[in-house]
């Protein structure tokens, strides 16, 4: 009796062991071009609104660059408690229970649970005063590595709001690596896709803007198509050599490349999601135009030499020459 006792605790003891002495490690997801919290939370299983609460998202628009934890599924077994869980995944019970709308501790074999993952970045909470620029000069980390990891879109902060401080800040005072391009750009923090351009999140969000502007109502490809355009011009020695100084360039007689910049509609469009993924898409290297380097309406202009220009293709209501 008294050995059947003792074979029990250590059978017990056993089985408490395998359930809980591995931890999960973080799920650490960076937005790539083209993802949504759609295709992420298909790929990974998880809700969306599990991710979003996760991650203190106000809606469903998230950013390329930006740093999303994913919860970890876990299956209850037979034993399990909330309270053990919580332990055995470093988590507290109250944010356990929150994440899974639990009002009580009861659980059952088979439920599955959503577990909190823990940023493995330094997080910080934002201060009266506090702006960008003194945080990234406190931490020495670039305001768009601050922007881009946080999913920002412009400068604002407010008090109380969470920040991630990248773990791979580099010391005050180190510039940024120059980039292999016509020319030394000196912008601070770069991404780069298949396309081979260099951008920042600001010019991410000015090409949504404009391929919003330039062609809203046209079918998907013909969005891409204008952001390729773009992309295109940036990579000809005949333009210039960056997204935003494409999209604002004047030529020789004083002429702005693009209508919506000349008549202002570039800062009043709100991008739509399509918009912004034709961007990340055309900015990953698709190009439905094969080379274009630009693009009009034939029924609304009358400049004879884009007209005499051959066409390579029409996409909607865009003809796109060479």
């Amino acid at each position: 009796m008294h050995i059947t006792k003792k074979l029990n605790a250590v059978i017990f003891l056993f089985v408490f062991l395998v359930l809980f002495s591995v931890k999960a490690e973080a799920k650490v997801i960076t937005v790539q071009p083209g993802d949504t919290l759609n295709s992420i939370s298909q790929i990974t299983k998880v809700p969306i609104d599990k991710i979003r609460q996760n991650n203190s998202l106000f809606s469903d628009y998230i950013t390329v660059g930006q740093v999303l934890l994913i919860p970890e599924i876990y299956t209850v077994k037979p034993g399990d408690t909330l309270y053990l869980i919580s332990q055995n995944f470093g988590v507290s019970l109250s944010d356990l229970k929150s994440l899974n709308a639990l009002y009580s501790d009861q659980i059952w074999p088979g439920q599955t649970l959503y577990v909190p993952q823990n940023c493995p970045y330094e997080q910080i909470t934002v201060n009266w005063g506090d702006t960008l620029y003194k945080i990234s000069q406190k931490y020495g980390v670039s305001i768009d590595d601050l922007k881009t990891i946080n999913g920002l879109w412009g400068s604002e902060l407010y008090a109380g709001t969470t920040l991630m401080i990248p773990s791979h800040a580099p010391s005050q005072g180190q510039r940024p690596q120059a980039l292999p391009s016509r020319g030394y750009i000196n912008r601070g923090q770069y991404i780069k896709y298949g396309s081979g351009v260099y951008y920042t999140q600001e010019e991410r969000v000015l090409l949504a803007r404009l391929i919003e502007a330039e062609a809203e109502g046209e079918p998907y490809m013909g969005k891409v198509a204008v952001g390729a355009v773009v992309v295109n011009r940036v990579h000809s020695d005949k333009f210039p050599n960056t997204i935003k100084e494409v999209i604002y360039h004047v030529d020789e007689i004083g002429a702005y490349q693009f209508e919506p910049v000349l008549n202002g509609r570039i800062y009043s469009v709100t991008p739509s999601s399509d918009s912004y993924k034709a961007a990340d898409e055309a900015l990953g290297g698709l190009d439905p135009t094969g080379g274009a380097l630009f693009f009009f309406n034939p029924y609304k202009i009358t400049n004879t030499w884009l007209l005499s220009k051959p066409v390579i293709c029409q996409i909607g209501d865009h003809v796109f020459t060479k």
